[in-house]
């Protein structure tokens, strides 16, 4: 019998910048995970409202399929995820923003304007939004990654594929490469939480990007097409029983 394993838990304080690693979780009912996309990043020419804020799409925000810049910046943050340190090969660029402060807001945007002044558009904001996560799609879902599948990518491209090209929440060890194709419709048990497997995700142009150096290295989407005859991979979940989950608990797959 198939052993799943969770290996790794990610989430995206701020949208864009790179990921930070959990131990464990709390996972809530219709809820994404936890400080996951709290904030982003939103450019001169977003329509993003900070006196009504709501949920709007990655074009509106600085995002690593329009701005590889920022995908070379390693992003640091406390426990909480709401303080931030940026470094870029080795050098410290910012450090200990608070974003929920103005003035923590204000260092960071300052920084990333005087920084990347054609990314930003001469403008960034940090927006924020009660009860929202600004992940790629409106409804809060977890991503879920498969490292079979992700090697598998890293085969055919000739060259080991980073699964922070994904960006996921979750990663699944003990599967076979593509498992997680035939999961729309299913529930996943993983610890104390269950998760019902919504759809399968399209990838994007951020996939190309080294998460070291911010250069596009792999034509991702091509050798998805060419391989599988498709671009995606991973999948979407909700959760729909909460729990807590950490790293090692092993995952059931519900039919």
């Amino acid at each position: 019998m198939t052993q799943i394993r969770l290996a790794r838990i990610s989430r995206y304080p701020v949208k864009g910048l790179s990921e930070q690693s959990l131990d464990q979780a709390t996972l809530s009912p219709g809820q994404p995970l936890p400080g996951d996309r709290r904030f982003a990043l939103a450019h001169g020419a977003s329509s993003f409202d900070a006196a009504a804020p709501a949920w709007f799409k990655k074009a509106h925000f600085l995002n690593w399929a329009r701005n590889p810049a920022i995908a070379a910046m390693q992003a640091r943050f406390d426990a909480s995820g709401t303080r931030v340190s940026l470094h870029q090969g080795g050098a410290a660029l910012l450090s200990d923003a608070d974003l929920t402060s103005e003035q923590g807001r204000k260092a960071i945007t300052d920084f990333l304007i005087a920084r990347l002044p054609t990314e930003t558009r001469g403008k960034l904001v940090v927006a924020e939004a009660a009860g929202v996560s600004f992940t790629d799609v409106e409804p809060p879902y977890l991503s879920i990654q498969n490292s079979a599948s992700i090697a598998d990518i890293g085969k055919q491209a000739g060259r080991a594929f980073d699964q922070r090209r994904l960006r996921g929440n979750l990663l699944l060890d003990g599967l076979e490469p593509w498992a997680e194709m035939t999961w729309p419709g299913k529930r996943l048990r993983i610890g104390g939480a269950e998760l019902e497997v919504i759809e399968i995700i399209g990838r994007c142009p951020a996939t190309t990007l080294d998460p070291e150096t911010g250069k596009r290295d792999i034509e991702t989407l091509d050798v998805l097409e060419r391989s599988y005859g498709h671009t995606d991979c991973g999948v979407y979940a909700k959760v729909v029983q909460g729990g807590a989950i950490k790293l090692g608990d092993m995952a059931t797959l519900i039919a």
